[in-house]
Order: structure tokens, then sequence, then C-alpha cells
């Protein structure tokens, strides 16, 4: 599980992607997705939008990605 959770990670830092291809570029389930999120959450900014568009397949509707902070500089 580490692992898919170091992909996971990297894949919704990058770009907004839907759980269906989350789950293919992760070779998990789209539950399996959930739980790595679960298990992730209390270390980074999860951002759900309900109506984004996944940058992987182009769909719209439910994407995850990684809030980024605002550095204390800011």
């Amino acid at each position: 599980m580490p692992q898919t959770a170091a992909l996971i990670t990297a894949l919704i830092l990058e770009r907004p992607m839907c759980f269906a291809c989350l789950a293919a570029k992760a070779g998990t389930s789209e539950t399996g997705v959930e739980a790595t999120l679960a298990t992730i959450g209390p270390v980074v900014e999860i951002y759900r939008d309900h109506d984004g568009r996944c940058r992987a397949c182009g769909d719209v509707g439910l994407v995850v990605s990684l809030r980024r902070r605002a550095s204390a500089g800011s």
C-alpha cells in the first residue's frame, strides 16, 4: 500500500484526476483509491471538485487533487 499511496499522491499532485483514471494508473480499484486517499488525507490536503475535469480522460465530474498550501513568505 505505501507504493500505491506514493503513486496516487504523485498523480494528483500533477493534475486533478477522476477515480477511474486514478485506479487504472495506480493498478487498483476505485475502492482502493478511496482507501488510499483516506490514508494520505491526514498528511496532505485533498481537494474534491464535484464539477471538475479529469486531466487524463477529460470527463467532467468528481476529481481529486492536492491543494497547494500558500508558502510562508506569501
